[in-house]
């Protein structure tokens, strides 16, 4: 059995068509077979930014992210990764993430707000996710969070010690008064 014709011109043809498509092209030519894959080189971050003004991109509402280097749709990004500077064509579009990298990756931290088309999500300290509540509801809703906070209060904590669920943090009575530490009192931290 013979390879197609496609496959049977040179490799300087095969450059050249390759050179002539356009991203989105090339990426499903370089799924098709294990030659192409080989041939075609991944697209690059610059490649992604240049392609997400294409009218193929915005039909898509498609959006490029730095940290996985990859088209994402709109509903992966944040409000402020998709306005202002940071939109297409922005000054600092080269910076956008999405929200999976900015977990993944620590750019959210634990109780970081963000707003996402238009409702407003909190990273849960607990379970380092975005349920859509703000953190009181969260604690409050999330399953797993209130599963952990039941514990902590249940069982980690003895009759000398208290938990304060604002700072996630186990105080020992006879060393927490009044909102200090007793460390405070006795001068080890200095006042600044």
């Amino acid at each position: 059995m013979f390879p197609p014709p496609l496959l049977r011109l040179p490799i300087e043809l095969h450059r050249d068509i390759i050179d002539k498509l356009e991203l989105q092209d090339r990426v499903r030519l370089a799924h098709t077979c294990r030659y192409f894959l080989s041939t075609i080189k991944p697209p690059t971050h610059g490649e992604f930014l240049a392609t997400e003004t294409s009218p193929w991109a915005v039909s898509n509402q498609l959006y490029t992210c730095r940290g996985c280097v990859r088209f994402r749709h709109l509903r992966r990004f944040t409000d402020d990764m998709r306005k202002g500077k940071r939109a297409r064509r922005g000054v600092e579009a080269h910076t956008r993430f999405c929200v999976d990298c900015g977990v993944d990756r620590q750019w959210y931290t634990p109780g970081t707000e963000v707003t996402i088309m238009g409702q407003s999500h909190v990273l849960c300290m607990h379970c380092k996710n975005f349920p859509g509540l703000t953190q009181k509801e969260c604690l409050e809703e999330c399953l797993p969070c209130s599963r952990d906070i039941q514990k902590m209060s249940a069982g980690s904590c003895t009759s000398d010690e208290q938990y304060d669920s604002e700072d996630d943090w186990g105080y020992s009575t006879r060393s927490f008064v009044g909102g200090k530490h007793s460390d405070e009192f006795n001068g080890v931290y200095p006042d600044i």
